[in-house]
């Protein structure tokens, strides 16, 4: 699991005012932001993409769980929001993890 200083706060949420870097793939969506001083990231799973909050919560911690190792390598400190597609959830954690791999790869971050 991702530390809790690696997550986003509340008041510290990119805005709809600030521009990243988007990648689009087929299982989610990734918005790389330039970050200040560590590396942040977000999961939003919204009420669309998972009924129940127990299935949000298991798919927020999944990808959290997957985020964890490449934050070690990441060259210069970045903000990740990670909206997941409804296909994410059927999806397994290798699959996942590739396609994780993909996006940082796609967004020049390792």
């Amino acid at each position: 699991m991702l530390p809790s200083k690696n997550r986003i706060s509340r008041k510290d949420f990119p805005t709809h005012k600030d521009r990243g870097n988007r990648v689009f793939l087929p299982l989610f969506t990734a918005v790389f932001y330039k970050g200040n001083t560590i590396s942040h990231a977000s999961v939003v799973v919204s009420k669309k993409t998972a009924k129940t909050a127990v299935v949000r919560n298991k798919q927020r911690r999944r990808f959290y769980e997957l985020l964890e190792p490449y934050f070690r390598i990441i060259k210069a400190p970045i903000t990740v929001v990670i909206y997941p597609k409804a296909d994410a959830l059927k999806a397994s954690f290798s699959v996942l993890n590739i396609e994780i791999e993909k996006a940082l790869k796609q967004a020049k971050v390792i």
